[in-house]
């Protein structure tokens, strides 16, 4: 008698965990930098405080986020992202609200609790530092970092891991273009305070119901498997051309990781190259503004950013499972190379703006794919939010440096091109290190999973 296969089920619920992420990423993209730029000026007005005093805090909040980032992934790992998001979430949306009201929370802790006899007078810009500090705990929109929604996808597929991950992170992209979008509109109609908090809402809404309801650790935590899969994973076969890539799973502690020469040329090139695009993103529009370009074109071609870049990190994240992803590391930092040309050549046609933006965004996409693939693909799901943890803390912390370096050298008369050349070059030698950061061997392969720290409901 033949017994038949078990069915396989029509629906893998690692889709909604797919889904809770992206949400995430998207209605807490207010946190995000490009969406708070637009407050810088009518806070500054408004609050008496320069641009350099108010942009100071995402400076904190980067460091902050950076910093916590190994206790967090260590947390994700042993529990989940279950409860881990809730608190974030929470945390985070009080911090987005509470920016309306900071000048009230600095009286109160002057006159009602008495702290000004004690620590002399608390200024507004302090309560903002402090409430941007808390935010980068919450572990959203940090750069390289984003434990709370790469982690969870990454967990429940390893074959489709690729398209899983791309379209969780597209949400933080569109929303940040959606947001910074919006909150042009309500400042001008209801006011910076109340879009604060409007934001802060929709990011409570977002997030902690939907992580309190729908998020789960790992597929095993509910008697499924990584991808829906019904048989455990076959070993590896010989690779047959154009045939979709065999996953073979490695499971590496962080101590073990650390110990490979990739975890440490990953490493380096990564934080080459946020140290690099960091000045190169805030110095773009005054370089545009002072060779004669519109208000509204710079803006058209921000936003157009975006947006290429979800685009091309959805399709690349489906191209993933059938080539190397160190290739597309690589290709994304060929079309990067190609957008930095407009600046590096001089270029005064307007169009030009347009087409760095449309190429840039596609690079940055395309790379994205490699930069958050990388540690599960090669060191595994179990240990992955600590090993990434433990990288951010570092990457975030030097890469936080690029922008007052870029502005110190343009300070001190750097040229805008010499400057467009140098950030072309660490591109080049970045993009072109990711060539050669092919995974190790694997320490185990298919771990047995270990025992449920959350049982599904």
């Amino acid at each position: 008698m033949v017994t038949a296969a078990p069915p396989q089920p029509r629906f893998f619920y690692g889709w909604v965990i797919v889904a809770v992420t992206w949400l995430a990423n998207f209605t807490t993209a207010g946190t995000n930098p490009l969406v708070f730029s637009v407050f810088i000026a009518p806070m500054t007005a408004d609050l008496g405080l320069s641009k350099a005093e108010l942009v100071l805090g995402i400076t904190f909040r980067m460091i902050a986020g950076g910093v916590f980032a190994p206790f967090l992934g260590r947390i994700v790992d042993r529990y989940g992202a279950r409860w881990p998001g809730v608190v974030a979430g929470t945390i985070a949306a009080i911090c987005l609200a509470g920016l309306s009201v900071a000048p009230e929370i600095a009286r109160f802790l002057n006159e009602t609790l008495s702290l000004r006899s004690l620590l002399g007078e608390i200024p507004t810009v302090v309560v903002l530092y402090a409430l941007f500090t808390l935010s980068g705990f919450s572990g959203f929109s940090i750069i390289g970092g984003n434990t709370l929604t790469i982690v969870p996808p990454a967990n429940w597929f390893i074959v489709k891991r690729g398209r899983a991950i791309a379209i969780s992170s597209a949400g933080q992209l569109l929303g940040s273009a959606v947001f910074a979008l919006v909150a042009l509109r309500l400042i001008n109609g209801i006011g910076w305070r109340e879009t604060w908090v409007l934001f802060g809402v929709i990011a409570f809404l977002g997030v902690v119901p939907m992580y309190a309801l729908f998020m789960r650790r790992r597929p095993e935590d509910m008697g499924l498997r990584p991808d829906g899969a019904t048989e455990p994973p076959a070993a590896p076969a010989a690779p047959v051309a154009g045939a979709p890539v065999q996953h073979e799973e490695r499971d590496y502690t962080t101590r073990e990781a650390v110990r490979t020469p990739v975890f440490w040329a990953n490493f380096a090139s990564t934080t080459l190259l946020m140290f690099a695009i960091s000045p190169f993103l805030l110095f773009r529009p005054q370089y545009w503004t002072e060779i004669g370009f519109s208000a509204d074109l710079i803006s058209l071609g921000l936003f157009i950013d975006p947006f290429m870049f979800a685009a091309a990190n959805m399709l690349m994240g489906v191209y993933a499972e059938r080539v190397p992803i160190r290739y597309l590391g690589v290709l994304g930092g060929v079309f990067r190379t190609v957008g930095i040309l407009p600046l590096t050549l001089g270029m005064t046609w307007p169009g030009s703006v347009i087409v760095h933006n449309l190429v840039w965004g596609i690079g940055s996409g395309t790379t994205s794919v490699f930069q958050t693939m990388m540690i599960p693909e090669y060191f595994g799901r179990t240990h992955q939010g600590s090993i990434r943890g433990m990288m951010t803390l570092a990457m975030v912390v030097i890469s936080s440096l690029g922008s007052p370096v870029g502005g110190y050298m343009l300070d001190n008369g750097m040229s805008f091109q010499l400057f467009w050349w140098l950030i072309l070059a660490a591109v080049v030698i970045a993009s072109t290190s990711f060539f050669f950061q092919k995974p190790p061997r694997p320490m185990r392969v298919h771990p047995a999973a270990p025992e449920p720290v959350e049982a599904a409901r």
